[in-house]
């Protein structure tokens, strides 16, 4: 029973977009370059490891940014309390950005043809980092859109 349990709540917090990313490195094998390139756009790299074989890989970064000390803010509001107004500003310090989750994706193609996938970088939260990739592959996969 406890097996069960455990099955039932890793399945709840499956994500769709990393499934598909995952799905997406055996189903874009045999992808044309042309068709690569018309859906995922330009590489940030491109390497030829030989003259039938080349390596296209892209990148997709997640920067968020925030204020990064305490904030004092007040409020006015309508009689109804529907209404609101406020204003707020850093008491210390300005903004931080922090680049929080971030995919490279090597696509290898031997004579114009996807041969490989692979994904790699920092961000060490698998799923993250697989949302992100999905933001790489997403046009050159059907849509995620499920009928109701």
């Amino acid at each position: 029973m406890p097996l069960v349990l455990m099955a039932a709540g890793l399945g709840a917090c499956a994500n769709p977009r990393a499934d598909a990313a995952i799905s997406a490195q055996n189903s874009l094998v045999g992808l044309t370059k042309a068709r690569l390139l018309s859906c995922a756009g330009a590489p940030a790299a491109a390497m030829a490891s030989s003259p039938n074989e080349e390596v296209l890989t892209y990148e997709s970064r997640h920067v968020t940014g925030y204020s990064s000390g305490p904030s004092f803010g007040f409020g006015v509001f309508g009689a109804s309390g529907s209404v609101g107004y406020g204003l707020g500003f850093p008491v210390f310090g300005g903004t931080r950005v922090e680049d929080v989750d971030n995919c490279r994706a090597t696509f290898t193609l031997r004579d114009g043809v996807v041969t490989r996938v692979v994904y790699g970088g920092s961000d060490d939260r698998t799923t993250r980092r697989l949302e992100q990739c999905y933001q790489i592959v997403e046009n050159c996969l059907p849509s995620l859109a499920t009928t109701p």
